[in-house]
């Protein structure tokens, strides 16, 4: 397959012109190129080799929000990224939450307004939640405003009741399972240490039994639990349709990955594809997020170049009331960027809208897959690398080793 990285163009070409292209890859517009009829005609037809164009960075405004309404949880997973800031058993009181919600409504430049509930664990602050969600129906039935919701959880307090409200208030559920019950309770455990899969995964059940959409199970997968294919390919099997398994961010180099992972990484994404493909001819339910690109939509230049947009489009508020530049940097002082009684000015906005564009991150601009990762995640590369510029390496190699994949079951599903 050939990629073009301007246009998004995905091409099936024989081995012949595989090994004419990979002769000449270094070449900007080699002259091989253009004397060969059939990439004559698609470099004529503005399909392959455009030149690559950033647009330059907007002045992005906020938009979504994460409440982190606990700063307490009920578990204690050990790669969890707010580990420093949990078990402290702070939760957001309602006010907190419906001002954040007031302000976000105000500001947002568009119609829609995402808020997502995270932790610690969420539902230890369920009233909190109820109160604001049932809160932000009065906003929209008063204004133009569309208000998207989702919840984090770890599922232990996701009973009846709570599935039922999520359900009748359209609230999206992110529910964390790392695979089947050793690979899941490898770092996935209860407060006093012991596994945590048998008491999440009846629930976590219970909402694939009964819901079509508006859910995830999410896992994340690390050094110990590398063959994570398994896992997918067994939830899914076990009536679990909607998946995303994540790489842990993380230098722990008994749980973090190295250079020396990603051939093994690269297996399990290959063999999780074939049997996604499978799937989808034979007419069987499954939606593996990272898999599911768009290229007949066309790539927005402009969304992607401006990258995750944390501290402009996207923040994080913490129970009393700081503003951060991402919940994954909650914790860490120098992040914070406001308050609900101080908020943040314009420049932080615009400071954060040129962090985030892809031209200001090493390496990312000359990247083929810059246009379908939009620059990766700069918390990641914060809490990596001590800085948001600087690209946290493995993760992009990972990224694009399912970007990958990702454009081959384009290919064999076109």
């Amino acid at each position: 397959m050939l990629y073009d990285t301007a246009t998004g163009s995905l091409v099936a070409i024989d081995d012949r012109l595989y090994s004419l292209l990979k002769s000449a890859e270094n070449e900007s517009v080699p002259s091989t190129y253009i004397n060969n009829s059939e990439l004559k005609d698609l470099y004529e037809d503005g399909l392959v080799l455009s030149d690559i164009e950033f647009p330059q960075p907007q002045s992005l405004r906020p938009k979504s929000l994460c409440l982190i309404v606990a700063h307490a949880c009920n578990m204690n997973c050990t790669y969890c990224s707010l580990a420093g800031v949990t078990g402290q058993d702070k939760l957001m009181k309602p006010s907190v939450a419906m001002k954040a919600l007031d302000w976000i409504t105000e500001v947002a430049p568009g119609r829609k307004v995402d808020i997502d509930f995270f932790g610690g664990e969420p539902l230890l602050a369920w009233e909190t939640v109820k109160k604001t969600v049932l809160h932000g129906e009065k906003i929209m039935d008063k204004t133009d405003r569309f208000i998207r919701w989702s919840l984090s959880t770890n599922c232990l307090l996701l009973d009846d009741d709570k599935i039922q409200f999520c359900r009748d208030h359209y609230i999206s559920l992110i529910m964390s399972l790392d695979g089947l019950k050793e690979d899941n309770d490898e770092c996935r455990r209860m407060v006093d240490e012991r596994g945590s899969f048998d008491h999440i995964f009846p629930h976590i059940k219970r909402v694939a039994d009964t819901w079509e959409r508006g859910f995830y199970v999410r896992g994340t997968y690390t050094k110990k639990t590398i063959h994570f294919s398994d896992s997918v390919i067994a939830l899914h099997k076990m009536g679990i349709s909607n998946l995303a398994f994540e790489p842990v961010v993380s230098s722990d180099h008994q749980i973090g990955f190295s250079s020396d992972d990603l051939e093994t990484i690269r297996t399990e994404y290959e063999k999780l594809a074939r049997y996604y493909v499978e799937c989808v001819n034979n007419n069987i339910p499954i939606r593996y997020y990272h898999f599911e690109l768009d290229l007949d939509s066309h790539v927005c230049s402009r969304k992607t170049a401006g990258g995750c947009g944390a501290g402009c489009e996207y923040l994080s508020v913490s129970p009393k009331g700081d503003i951060w530049v991402c919940h994954q940097l909650d914790g860490m002082d120098e992040h914070i960027i406001g308050s609900l009684d101080k908020l943040p000015s314009e420049d932080i906005y615009d400071r954060f809208s040129r962090v985030n564009h892809i031209t200001n991150k090493k390496l990312c601009p000359d990247c083929w897959a810059s246009h379908l990762c939009a620059g990766g995640c700069i918390a990641s590369n914060w809490l990596v690398n001590g800085s948001y510029d600087d690209p946290y390496r493995i993760g992009c190699e990972i990224q694009k080793i399912r970007l990958e994949v990702a454009l081959w079951i384009q290919s064999r599903l076109s």
